[in-house]
């Protein structure tokens, strides 16, 4: 597994934590070291996960509204735990990482998706993710034309 897999694997779980706890995200972050060491893995994170979860967390309400209007039919906090927590951080690298190229996004949670929700959850996130990738590129396009008029 790359660097960056595993990085956005300990997103999501500490995204999860903050969720579900409403820890500060130090807090979360400092918790999540502690169980890593206490499970005798490497206890250090990738600056990637912090600065995944710095953007993600800054821009929440941002990246959730995007979501609303993408899921029909389901308000994103009806979506699973799990699954509205890697929406959001593939949202966060959708729109403000654009180094990472979009499909790298969309591959990299959807496998994350399979490992911590399965099948049918990856394929949710798929679909969302395709939209939001969509929408995006329909976004830069006008924006495009409008700059070259």
């Amino acid at each position: 597994m790359g660097t960056r897999r595993l990085a956005r694997e300990r997103a999501v779980q500490v995204l999860y934590a903050i969720d579900r706890t409403g820890q500060s995200l130090s807090d979360a972050l400092v918790g999540y070291l502690e169980m890593l060491q206490d499970g005798k893995r490497r206890s250090h994170l990738h600056h990637f996960t912090v600065e995944l979860l710095e953007t993600t967390l800054a821009h929440l309400e941002e990246i959730d509204h995007l979501l609303a209007g993408v899921i029909t039919h389901w308000q994103p906090e009806r979506v699973a735990v799990v699954d509205r927590q890697i929406l959001r951080l593939a949202c966060c690298e959708l729109l403000f990482y654009p180094d990472i190229p979009p499909k790298v996004v969309l591959n990299e949670y959807i496998e994350v998706a399979k490992v911590y929700s399965g099948e049918d959850a990856a394929a949710f996130v798929n679909g969302v993710l395709d939209r939001i990738m969509h929408m995006k590129k329909m976004m830069n396009d006008e924006q495009g034309m409008m700059n070259n008029e």
